[in-house]
């Protein structure tokens, strides 16, 4: 449920080292349709930020075409699949957002993408109701879809061979820290940065922190890459 605006934090950060793209996940059903489709529009080689399931989306690029990702940083995210439980969980989501109760489900969903000491912070709220209307129901369903199917990319982690940076809130509820710490000791030579007083909407949480972090991931060991 994130527009582009969710990565306002970091766009001057990003901008000021090359040219940023956004990439556009509103119209596929699957993970690997949403790589393709960044893969159609991207240059031939590039640095990739994932969060989330933009996370999602960067290992299945990465699977689809590892040489042409010069630098990869993860964001609040997981390689494996979704359990049982949470696919069950995010059928009922749907099946609420079906019956026309989107709205409700966007304010539910907020406590749990926050760390739990800004759970009642009302800019952050606001901000995360503004970025959901713009997504729209359509999207969260067909999303929802896509991450539901997604394959486990526990076994892809080994073979990834770019600079890697692994970012993760340190009180993340949505996808626990325990996951980035997993991805970061299964990628060669991944870096871990835990970003404290935030929890899975990061961004938004430590904006300052977050856009220090990306500098330094895009910055890496050769700045002039």
């Amino acid at each position: 449920m994130c527009s582009p605006r969710v990565y306002r934090p970091i766009i001057d950060a990003a901008w000021t080292r090359g040219s940023v793209t956004v990439a556009d996940t509103r119209h596929d059903d699957t993970v690997a349709g949403m790589a393709t489709r960044l893969l159609r529009d991207a240059p031939e080689e590039f640095a990739l930020l994932g969060t989330s399931m933009g996370g999602y989306v960067a290992l299945e690029v990465v699977r689809q075409a590892p040489r042409r990702v010069r630098a990869l940083a993860l964001v609040s995210t997981s390689a494996r699949s979704d359990t049982p439980e949470q696919v069950a969980s995010r059928e009922h989501q749907s099946r609420l957002v079906e019956a026309g109760d989107f709205d409700r489900l966007v304010d539910m969903a907020f406590r749990g993408v926050v760390a739990e000491q800004h759970a009642t912070d009302p800019a952050l709220l606001g901000v995360w109701r503004a970025m959901a209307r713009t997504v729209g129901a359509r999207v969260f369903l067909r999303q929802q879809q896509a991450v539901m199917g997604r394959a486990d990319a526990r076994e892809l982690l080994s073979t990834i061979r770019c600079p890697t940076t692994v970012i993760h809130g340190a009180g993340d509820r949505l996808i626990p820290v325990e996951m980035g710490e997993e991805i970061a000791r299964a990628i060669p030579g991944a870096e871990l940065v835990i970003i404290e007083d935030a929890g899975h909407f990061a961004f938004l949480e430590q904006p300052e922190v977050i856009a220090s972090a990306v500098a330094d991931f895009l910055d890496g060991p050769d700045p002039s890459r």
